[in-house]
């Protein structure tokens, strides 16, 4: 059914496993059954549930991929440690956690690795985005050995995000644009889609959720959906590949189908 909906719309919708669940199995199916064509793993650790590298987890999450795809892996415990200290260089303990996902990734059959870039992770001063690039470098080495992609995600704008990739200078590094975390910083998706795409640095996997509420607007929260409205200026700025709906479904699972409908009607029919 799902495959049938990404034919007919020409464009895949992704589920995210840690804005379902912790627990990966009970996520896959929310996931399935909502209508996603795609499943991003988190790769767990703190809050977000065992870590993938236990042995019996690992091979839970290989049978999820038998019956949904998991193109992405995402390490979202980096913004519990932090990707780099003030002296500018790589935190340690983060690279050996991004190590042993990257592993977990080539198991899966991922094709990228999700780095984000928020939190103690921040790259709020220069010598945090220098060891955030000393961090993303390092571990670039090895996905381009793998032959996955390195996804990076932050607040920054278009013009930090490509200093910074420049900084990297690694060819598996691709820049990940949300929505929702791109209006909370107040820069604009269309811009950094089309600064960062003229570039050919751009992720094909858009992220797309509702920006939290601004306090400037009482804390009032935007209408349920309303992410998706710039969704097809998007779609007609850039080549992609796959959305992946990432409003938080732990408490709403509903809202999950509700997400991927307004996705693929947002993305309209393949053309012919």
């Amino acid at each position: 059914m799902t495959a049938v909906a990404a034919a007919t719309t020409g464009l895949a919708v992704a589920a995210p496993q840690w804005r379902i669940s912790t627990d990966r199995r009970a996520a896959a199916r929310v996931a399935m059954a909502a209508g996603s064509d795609l499943l991003h793993l988190d790769f767990g650790g703190a809050h977000r549930g065992p870590l993938l590298s236990d042995p019996a987890e690992l091979r839970a999450a290989e049978a999820i991929a038998e019956d949904i795809p998991v193109p992405v892996l995402a390490v979202n415990h980096v913004n519990d440690i932090g990707l780099a200290d003030e002296r500018g260089t790589a935190e340690p303990a983060a690279l050996a956690v991004l190590d042993r996902a990257l592993d977990c990734a080539l198991r899966l059959g991922a094709q990228v690795l999700h780095v984000p870039g928020f939190r103690r992770s921040l790259p709020r001063t220069e010598r945090l985005r220098a060891g955030t690039a000393d961090a993303l470098r390092t571990l670039g080495e090895r996905v381009a050995e793998a032959g996955l992609t390195l996804a990076y995600e932050s607040p920054l704008g278009p013009r930090d995000s490509l200093a910074l990739a420049r900084a990297v200078d690694s060819p598996a590094l691709r820049l990940v644009l949300d929505t929702g975390n791109l209006q909370e910083a107040g820069e604009d998706p269309l811009a950094f889609a089309r600064e960062v795409a003229a570039y050919g640095l751009l992720l094909p996997d858009l992220h797309v959720k509702d920006p939290a509420p601004a306090p400037a607007a009482g804390g009032a929260a935007p209408p349920p959906g309303s992410a998706f409205h710039a969704l097809p200026a998007l779609l007609r700025q850039c080549a992609v590949r796959s959305v992946l709906v990432e409003n938080d479904y732990r408490q709403a699972p509903d809202r999950l189908r509700e997400d991927v409908t307004l996705c693929r009607n947002a993305a309209g029919p393949s053309p012919i």
